[in-house]
């Protein structure tokens, strides 16, 4: 992958955010709980449980990503290079032409439980989503090379900055996917 403009990138990654927080308040206002607890066959998420696995990242990654962005004094950069490694991770994550192809388990940690209240789960993820954008508008007084973060699943390895905020981003749009498909709902324009 090429290098990217880091302002550009940030600036990309925080309007996939906003959309992401926008259609998720409107969810909360508009759709009956009854659509957010049904699935589409077994052994399959509903809504709530999405964004459950989704509150789940955020718990590990959010923290991590402020603490290390505290902790770094160096300027930022101009560009970003992504890593081999997290731009692996952040394409297998990534919905093809609206898909998402490649199933994929979730890891021990991130499977939501069936039962879940709708309230906290909303208010988590909400929560949550309002602090990554913060982090974002952060991460542009930092150099997003130079910072390093633990992946959840084995923190031994730690990837870019950039590389952690682009497979977040990637992630959320998998299972954004996700969510359309269970509301049989098209997005909610910006306004």
């Amino acid at each position: 992958m090429k290098a990217l403009i880091a302002s550009e990138l940030l600036q990309s990654l925080k309007e996939e955010a906003l959309f992401l927080l926008n259609q998720v308040e409107s969810i909360a206002s508009h759709t009956p709980t009854e659509l957010l607890e049904s699935n589409d066959g077994p052994n399959r998420w509903n809504t709530l449980q999405v964004l459950e696995h989704l509150n789940t990242y955020y718990r590990y990654y959010i923290p991590l990503l402020d603490a290390a962005m505290d902790q770094s004094t160096l300027p930022a950069g101009a560009h970003f290079q992504p890593g081999w490694l997290g731009g692996y991770f952040t394409k297998s994550m990534l919905p093809k032409e609206g898909q998402v192809k490649n199933k994929m388990k979730a890891m021990k940690g991130h499977s939501p439980s069936p039962e879940l209240d709708r309230a906290t789960v909303i208010k988590e993820f909400l929560q949550w989503q309002r602090r990554l954008i913060l982090l974002l508008d952060k991460a542009r007084q930092k150099d997003l090379s130079s910072i390093r973060v633990p992946i959840s699943i084995a923190s031994f390895i730690r990837l870019k900055l950039g590389d952690v905020f682009m497979f977040i981003t990637a992630h959320n749009q998998r299972h954004w996917v996700q969510i359309e498909n269970l509301l049989g709902r098209l997005p909610v324009a910006l306004a």
